[in-house]
């Protein structure tokens, strides 16, 4: 299984004005959620602004993250594009540096169906039968679902089809993808708050972006789950949903490099069309998620 426990999303390191990508800086925010415990990175999707990248960058990045973590932990690069020549490009760039699987979102903007998102991933894993390729379901940005109906034809055609990323943000859904799709297709949450009840009905883990700042909880509900101690994951999971939903759920780009920075890794700011938080409003996220650490017990400090 390549995707399991707390896969982190991560942002793309930026200089400060967003033109250009910081490389020089992935080495040292890798490291920091190495040492945090985290068991994979998934790499260019959208918290990374992965769409607002263009195709060298991309493949820039990934070789960049992979070379960092040297094999220490699981890296999947997302490699959805609107055009599907792209997404082909980025999966056999991905499958000959050493990626350990590739994730894809749905295609997005035009409303295709169900018959079209199948031929749509029938196309990339005729090509690339030996890579693991995890769907990614995030509706509400992209206008279109992947039913468990849909993953499992695509799982049973095509084995290396082996999982799904959901960010749909409804648990019934998530559910299903998990009830509802053959045993050895892998679901996991991107939506913080369900993680453990995912993980107790047969979810595989989360893909987060308030796990790239705060890794701690995540980690602990994984590991407390593991060890069968349900109160505390219980408790752990109170806690990581408290400091997730002060990260606005993750959906906020510029907060999440902006809190980054306060926890002393620098990632620069963010591309156009998204902008860096304003000044006053930093000082009352900044407020707000300091006074959810203290009620938790954790602090700024890495």
């Amino acid at each position: 299984m390549v995707l399991e426990g707390v896969v982190v999303a991560t942002v793309t390191p930026m200089f400060k004005d967003g033109r250009r990508i910081d490389l020089g800086a992935i080495p040292d925010y890798v490291n920091f959620l190495i040492e945090k415990g985290v068991n994979a990175l998934f790499v260019n999707g959208t918290t990374s602004e992965g769409l607002l990248l263009n195709t060298e960058e991309r493949k820039h990045t990934l070789e960049a993250f992979l070379k960092a973590v040297n094999g220490k932990i699981k890296v999947v690069a997302h490699c959805g594009a609107l055009r599907i020549e792209e997404v082909l490009d980025l999966v056999e760039h991905a499958e000959k540096i050493g990626a350990d699987g590739v994730g894809i979102v749905t295609p997005f903007y035009y409303r295709i169906g169900e018959k079209g998102i199948e031929d749509f991933y029938a196309r990339i894993a005729e090509k690339f039968q030996d890579i693991p390729i995890y769907l990614y379901n995030i509706p509400s940005l992209t206008n279109n679902w992947i039913s468990a109906r849909v993953a499992t034809y695509l799982h049973e055609k095509y084995p290396n089809i082996t999982g799904v990323k959901d960010s749909s943000g409804n648990f019934s859904h998530v559910l299903s993808l998990i009830n509802d799709t053959p045993e050895d297709f892998s679901t996991l949450t991107g939506y913080d708050r369900a993680f453990l009840s995912a993980l107790f009905v047969g979810g595989k883990g989360c893909v987060s972006g308030p796990a790239t700042v705060f890794p701690e909880f995540f980690v602990k509900v994984w590991e407390l789950f593991n060890e069968g101690k349900y109160s505390e994951a219980k408790e752990a999971q109170k806690k990581l949903t408290k400091l997730s939903l002060s990260l606005d759920d993750g959906a906020n780009i510029p907060l999440l490099k902006a809190a980054l920075k306060w926890r002393g890794i620098n990632v620069g700011g963010v591309r156009t069309p998204l902008v860096d938080l304003e000044e006053e409003e930093a000082e009352i996220y900044k407020s707000k998620i300091s006074s959810t650490l203290e009620e938790i017990g954790l602090n700024w400090k890495v």
